[in-house]
């Protein structure tokens, strides 16, 4: 659009003179919905219908973010609701660690039971030690399983017990290839 066209379109929508529609396209760059905002904003444009009901939505829209702002922060609450809910998590996850065990057994022997978070800990500590001592207790027929009332166990144990088996398979080949 050329900056005559643009003028007298501002001049029709505003109902401002020739001179003052071109100075104010000047200072807004020749943005025409920039120069009607100017306009209205220093108050010499009329004030119809229109613009009160853009100025009334605009204020619903503050009020409405400044409303859910104040909701979020009941959702979500402050650092110490965060944090709260953090250690709360913590605390059921050790208590049903606490109630589920990891379990040791030899052939017919009793089993000795440690709990998961006690196995855990042991993990997080020392796992390069805890690793080879189990494996290395795999060699010497030592089985494994997890046992509790409160997780569904059954994947875990059958992977398990494939290790067992495997290492089953591999002393027993490591006995025949010594005797041959």
């Amino acid at each position: 659009m050329e900056r005559n066209e643009m003028i007298k379109i501002l001049m029709e929508k505003t109902k401002v003179s020739y001179e003052e529609a071109e100075e104010v396209l000047q200072e807004c760059d020749f943005d025409l919905l920039d120069a009607i905002i100017y306009l209205e904003r220093q108050g010499k444009v009329e004030n119809n219908g229109a613009n009160t009901i853009i100025e009334v939505a605009v204020d619903n829209n503050e009020e409405n973010k400044k409303e859910n702002e104040k909701n979020h922060k009941k959702k979500s609450g402050g650092i110490g609701e965060i944090i709260g809910r953090i250690f709360k998590f913590i605390g059921k996850v050790i208590s049903k660690g606490n109630e589920n065990y990891f379990e040791m057994k030899k052939e017919n022997k009793k089993p000795i039971k440690i709990s998961l978070t006690i196995a855990a800990l042991l993990l997080m500590i020392g796992f390069w030690p805890v690793s080879v001592l189990l494996l290395v207790g795999l060699f010497f027929g030592y089985k494994y399983s997890i046992a509790g009332p409160d997780i569904n166990t059954d994947k875990v144990n059958d992977i398990l017990d494939k290790a067992s088996e495997s290492a089953d398979n591999i002393k027993s080949d490591f006995k025949e290839s010594y005797k041959g």
